[in-house]
């Protein structure tokens, strides 16, 4: 028997009963959150399956996503397991596209560092041109003073 024909598995009724007790709710607080009497509170957790509205009302009061406990039908479960499948393909992709990024921010850094470097040694050229120190020669080239 596979786990998604197991109705075992997560009796929804039990779950529910479980996480009131954890949470120290007392059974008429929970009846009248979820607009029922407490009869009608126990024979929810005696079911397995449970009308919508009270599901959200029920999840709401005990902070717990209750939906989760109907992954035991097969299609709702195949949904899930399709978009999980899915998901190692576009996983690959985005770590190649993070690391052809990362070559690409290095190769910036590179670029950038190398520019600071060029910048530098044209400010300092200005710097000794400006104060006397560079004396250029007519065919380009320079030629450093001494003072």
């Amino acid at each position: 028997m596979d786990k998604y024909n197991n109705s075992r598995a997560h009796h929804l009724g039990n779950v529910i009963r479980e996480l009131v007790n954890a949470g120290d709710f007392n059974l008429k607080d929970v009846a009248t959150y979820i607009d029922v009497s407490e009869e009608e509170l126990e024979k929810i957790y005696d079911s397995s399956s449970i009308d919508v509205e009270k599901l959200i009302k029920l999840s709401e009061l005990l902070q717990h996503n209750l939906f989760i406990y109907y992954l035991n039908n097969r299609v709702i479960s195949n949904l899930f397991e399709n978009q999980v499948n899915g998901l190692p393909p576009q996983i690959s992709y985005l770590i190649e596209q993070l690391e052809t990024k990362n070559d690409q921010i290095a190769q910036l850094k590179s670029l950038t560092e190398t520019l600071r470097k060029t910048i530098e040694i044209l400010e300092t050229k200005e710097f000794l041109q400006n104060n006397g120190c560079f004396k250029t020669t007519e065919h380009g080239g320079d030629i450093v003073k001494l003072k």
